[in-house]
């Protein structure tokens, strides 16, 4: 065996041991939270990172009828439902103005809009929160839709104007030639081709929305307000839940993120435009 071949052997083991500890840092808190959910209190006390002896469910019925979990995600699945049409709208639009228009400032209002993607939600909270409550939009429901929408739409207007500006200039000439309008030119045209990249904007966009916080704990105060995530984050000092019961939350939380990904999986990817154009 060659020197090649040995330091070839020798670097590939040595990536696999550090890739090995990465994964087990990923998974473990999955299989931490697996297990804890399914032990009783009891158990818990004396046994925390090992298998339960006695597998239990009842972590699970107390969240779901106890501390108004369906409530939450009534409520969450009606907030990210009404941002993510909006956000839609926005992002398309705004990825196809910035993407395949061309008008004076366009540059300008792109760095703009880039720009305001390094602002943490804690650095802008105090603007925000004065700002929706003179709009007199606190503890309610379309303040947060708000919000969430100018918040992630700058993220998501960057991934469509990105794929936007790779379609070819010709599709747009035609449509043009042929009578198409602006509006006609994005919905007929623009938005079928990049079905793959909006799949996963969407993705992006309802995960994002689905977890976030401190806006969610900043504008909506009242209980029958909240969201799933802030809901759970407000659980401990309400009810003071043992870390059981709180990993079942977390795991119904989870739930419906995990099913998302499940089933739109196909869509993350950049899809492509070959084919589009004849010859």
């Amino acid at each position: 065996m060659n020197k090649y071949k040995v330091r070839r052997y020798i670097t590939n083991f040595i990536t696999l041991i550090i890739l090995s500890l990465f994964s087990l840092v990923i998974v473990y808190p999955v299989y931490f939270a697996v297990i804890s959910s399914i032990k009783a209190p009891a158990e818990y006390v004396v046994n925390k990172t090992g298998l339960p002896q006695n597998p239990t469910l009842d972590n699970f019925a107390k969240v779901l009828t106890q501390m108004s979990m369906f409530k939450f995600m009534l409520n969450t699945f009606i907030l990210v439902g009404f941002s993510m049409v909006l956000y839609f709208l926005v992002c398309t639009a705004a990825g196809f103005t910035f993407g395949k228009l061309r008008f004076k400032g366009r540059l300008t209002a792109f760095t703009f809009i880039l720009f305001i993607q390094i602002f943490p939600q804690m650095v802008i909270a105090g603007q925000i929160y004065q700002l929706i409550s003179k709009m007199g939009l606190l503890n309610t429901h379309l303040g947060l839709i708000l919000v969430w929408v100018a918040y992630f739409a700058p993220f998501g207007t960057y991934i469509m104007t990105t794929y936007y500006s790779t379609i070819p200039k010709s599709l747009i000439e035609s449509a043009r030639i042929d009578g198409a309008g602006v509006i006609q030119q994005l919905f007929k045209i623009m938005i079928p081709i990049a079905k793959p990249m909006i799949g996963t904007l969407l993705i992006i966009g309802a995960l994002a929305m689905w977890h976030e916080l401190p806006f969610s704990m900043l504008i909506l105060q009242r209980l029958q307000l909240r969201t799933l995530t802030l809901g759970i984050a407000l659980m401990q000092g309400e009810y003071g839940l043992p870390i059981p019961v709180l990993a079942a939350a977390i795991l119904v939380t989870v739930g419906f993120p995990l099913l998302l990904y499940i089933i739109f999986q196909n869509y993350i990817t950049m899809g492509s435009v070959a084919g589009s154009v004849k010859g």
